[in-house]
């Protein structure tokens, strides 16, 4: 049996996974966990793809557990067998279990997750583990047992806090308290100056989720942004598109751009693509001649209002909704996406940037996650 080290953490998140977010909210998480645990080691539940990742210092151990569940030449209950021994070999090493942020808790399309997630949980106690879940979201629970299920996580856990108001309407009734999202936190990225207005043309930064794009709904979904692009080029605008997601585990997002590339049927390159990462150079760099941002990556609109520029969500999910309505910019459901309705939206908020005293409250209660849970730890 591997000794349990003092200070050993499980972080659990979609780590590894070739997400611009995810790849953040670990960057944050490790720099802010080795100011209260030094000498920590950090074992990673990760997807896979740890390229970018391993920059982040020797002390993550990324153990490649997803890879079991995703194994499908083992058949479903051996993969569950093998999933939970993982866990145990993991757990018998740490201290400390932490839900690491991102939209953790959910119910997309069955109960699996949330079922998998309490089972971990309750592993990890049996392991003498304590456990903490950090600015995480949490989406619509529309099941009586899925809320059952969150209630029981959240009572196995001695600290949960949610990155915004709606994550914690999902929480009522519980001990769950509101922060931010982490990428708050992070210190790398600053406001940068707006384009100067006699600067042509406009460039608008536009960021896709390919589940909201593909099928028959996603078909009205791409046709909808593709009108509404056509009336910003006719305008003498500019696209770029942001893409937040490789390639490598899930489907990307430069597919998706290509796409409506081709789509407006232009023989110059209508959207020109920009791969971000996990880098706040390259963040500043990318975002510093937009002029405003739109579309459906939650983490991109953080960074827009990091970066002082206005910003309109295309919602598939509570987080995009929130964020909105936080920062009083337009928000459009996906399902209901009409190019009028979208040019507008972009025509409303040309001169609406972030407040900034409302992004330093981000900030601040950002950080208030790390503060809660340093005095646990101390």
């Amino acid at each position: 049996m591997a000794a349990r080290e003092p200070r050993a953490v499980f972080l659990y998140g979609y780590f590894g996974a070739g997400n611009l977010g995810d790849d953040l909210l670990l960057a944050v998480l490790v720099s802010e966990l080795r100011a209260i645990m030094p000498g920590a080691r950090f074992l990673v539940r990760d997807h896979g793809d740890t390229s970018g990742l391993t920059r982040l210092g020797d002390d993550l151990v990324f153990t490649g557990i997803e890879a079991i569940a995703a194994d499908q030449r083992l058949a479903r209950p051996l993969r569950l067998t093998a999933y939970l021994r993982a866990y145990a070999r993991s757990f018998r090493q740490c201290r400390w279990l932490i839900f690491g942020g991102g939209t953790l808790f959910h119910a997309r399309g069955s109960l699996t997750s949330l079922l998998l997630q309490y089972a971990i949980c309750v592993l990890a106690r049996r392991h003498g583990l304590r456990i903490a879940a950090l600015g995480v979201g949490v989406a619509e629970l529309r099941s009586p047992l899925a809320r059952w299920l969150l209630r029981r996580i959240v009572g196995l856990s001695e600290l949960f806090l949610v990155r915004d108001a709606a994550a914690l309407h999902q929480c009522a009734g519980t001990k769950a308290r509101l922060t931010a999202d982490l990428v708050f936190a992070w210190s790398g990225v600053a406001t940068l100056p707006p384009q100067p207005a006699a600067e042509a043309p406009q460039r608008l930064g536009l960021t896709v989720y390919p589940p909201a794009c593909e099928g028959r709904s996603g078909g009205a979904v791409r046709a909808a942004l593709v009108d509404a692009l056509q009336k910003w080029r006719a305008d003498g605008r500019m696209i770029v598109g942001l893409a937040c997601q490789s390639d490598r585990v899930a489907t990307g997002d430069a597919a998706v751009l290509e796409q409506l590339n081709r789509n407006l049927q232009s023989q110059q390159g209508t959207i020109e693509t920009r791969h971000l990462a996990a880098d706040a150079g390259a963040i500043s760099r990318e975002f510093a001649d937009l002029d405003l941002v739109c579309g459906m990556r939650f983490h991109a609109l953080v960074l827009a209002t990091m970066t002082g520029r206005p910003f309109v969500g295309l919602a598939y999910d509570n987080k995009i909704t929130e964020i909105c309505r936080q920062f009083d910019m337009p928000c459009i459901d996906v399902k209901n996406l009409h190019a009028p309705d979208l040019i507008a939206a972009l025509a409303a908020i040309k001169n609406r940037i972030p407040d900034a005293q409302l992004v330093e409250g981000c900030r601040n209660s950002a950080r208030e996650n790390f503060r809660a849970f340093a005095a646990l730890v101390t």
